[in-house]
Order: C-alpha cells, then structure tokens, then sequence
C-alpha cells in the first residue's frame, strides 16, 4: 500500500526521520526546506521523493501524512496558513516539545479535514541542522503521541507503525497538558540545570577535572538559543514552577551540609538515591532488560 509523507523541516528531528523511514514499505517521503543545499542532498541520498522551498508550491493536498518537524512558533504559523489544505481523513503530526501552543492553534479551525496526532521524540543532540541527522537518531527512545480524542485508532495504528520502524523503544500515550508538565521536569528542566551549572565561577578553571558525571550533567547546555527560548517561553508557568521545587531541593543539602550533622546527610542521600532506584526498578533496569538510552 502505497503512502505520501511530507516532512516541513528536514533539520536535525526531519533529517533523521527522513533517513530513518528510507526503507519504509511503500512509503513515498517529500519535503519542504527552505535550505536548497539540503534539498539536494536529501535527494542525492534518497531520502525523499520531492522537494520544494515553499510550502505554497508544495502538493500538500495529496499527502497521507504531513509532518511537521519546525520551531513551535513556526509550527503554529504553518498550522493557521496551510493545515486546512490537507486532504480529509488524513493525519497531521509534529515533533514538537511542546503542544498547548498547537493544540490552541487546531482548536482555532473549525471544521479542519486533518486527524491532529502529535508527536515528541525523546531523542536529539545538543546541536542541530541537516547536518548532524542521523538515521538511527531514534533507536532505543520513547516516542510520545498526543492524539486528539477523535481521532481513530487506525490513525494511531498508522503512526506506531512509522515509530517501530525508525526503532523507538515504545510509544507513549498522553494528553497536551501532562506531556507539557512532564516534558518542563524531564526536558526542559534538565536544560536549565545544564545552562546554570556553566554559569558557575569554576567553569573555566575546571578542564582536565571535569569526569563523565560533568560531562553528562552540562552536554546539553550548548543548545540553539532561540529554539530552546520559543520552548522555555510556550511552557514558562510549568517551568518556573519545576525551577522553584528543584531550589527548595537544593536548599536542603546546602542546609545539611551546613548543619555539622552529617548523619543527617547520609539519610537524605539514602531517600534521594533510593527514589532513583525504585524509579530504575519500575523501568526494568534492576532485572536483565537493556536500558533505553545506550
């Protein structure tokens, strides 16, 4: 059976799925970027049928699914100027990190003839661009589907699919409300700690001490600014939130360290490592299963 994708975006997330659905049966993958060295590499690899520079100029009528793979503000602006062009019964997705924005942006056309199925890979790489995609981006990670409630289930049947092939670990259900509040303490949250350990008075006189635990805790922190701002922005009351918890945390051990009671400390360590072990055992680490993230 024969099937029409069109990513709008062919940067690091388009990019890679792109490469990653190459051998997809019966799939015809087109593309719209505005960057024409990319459109004529992403067609010498193979990686998509068509390519055009102007989502105008692109058949978007003819599409099964069309994928957006933007900036949440472009993506809300491609959604009010071009989503209504889509065919009945077919499905619009994104990969977007947050969805209320979106959501609002859908809500806002009445009677629209697309099924809105959003999308959120757990994966990426701290820099982006055509350049850094990799076809096996999104092996071993989650993929969360945020479907509005009337789409059908052979629209997410459809989509599972797709996530299987490019070799995601699951697919995880939810609403635009919970990924947002979820994503703010798993994504975003983890970003703003990345950014404010770099912002420490150490950071440039600390090369040649810096171990894996540094490494991995400020990987992130050399992220595109303004993409991660539009991110930040569209979820800042979750946000802001998750950040006042995380000092109040902290609080506690400058208080403990500060205290003279060091048995004090080793109680709280063992109550902070132990939420992390039972968080692990809930996950299948402490059994033989691989972990997600290799």
């Amino acid at each position: 059976m024969q099937m029409k994708l069109m990513i709008v975006g062919l940067g690091l997330i388009g990019g890679s799925m792109a490469m990653a659905l190459k051998n997809y049966p019966g799939l015809e993958c087109n593309a719209i970027t505005r960057n024409p060295v990319t459109r004529a590499e992403a067609l010498r690899l193979g990686i998509i049928r068509s390519a055009w520079a102007l989502p105008e100029d692109a058949p978007i009528e003819s599409q099964d699914i069309l994928m957006l793979c933007l900036p949440p503000d472009a993506c809300v602006d491609f959604i009010r100027t071009h989503s209504m062009r889509m065919r009945p019964g077919s499905i619009l997705t994104d990969v977007c990190g947050v969805k209320r924005p979106l959501k609002e942006a859908i809500d806002a056309l009445p009677g629209h003839p697309f099924h809105y199925l959003g999308g959120h890979p757990m994966a990426g790489k701290e820099r982006g661009s055509f350049a850094n995609a990799t076809p096996d981006l999104y092996r071993g990670a989650h993929y969360i589907l945020v479907p509005d409630a009337d789409v059908p289930q052979e629209a997410v049947h459809e989509m599972q699919q797709l996530i299987q092939f490019i070799g995601c670990a699951d697919t995880i259900i939810t609403t635009p409300e919970e990924h947002d509040a979820r994503i703010g303490y798993t994504s975003q949250l983890m970003h703003i700690m990345a950014l404010a350990l770099c912002d420490q008075h150490l950071l440039f006189e600390s090369y040649g001490f810096e171990g894996g635990s540094f490494r991995g805790a400020t990987r992130v922190a050399a992220l595109d600014p303004e993409l991660w701002c539009e991110l930040f922005w569209a979820n800042r009351e979750t946000l802001a939130g998750l950040i006042d918890e995380l000092r109040e945390n902290l609080e506690v051990y400058s208080t403990l360290l500060r205290s003279g009671n060091s048995a004090a400390l080793l109680e709280q360590l063992r109550a902070s490592s132990d939420r992390k072990k039972e968080f692990d055992r809930i996950r299948g680490l402490d059994h033989l299963h691989s972990p997600l993230y290799k």
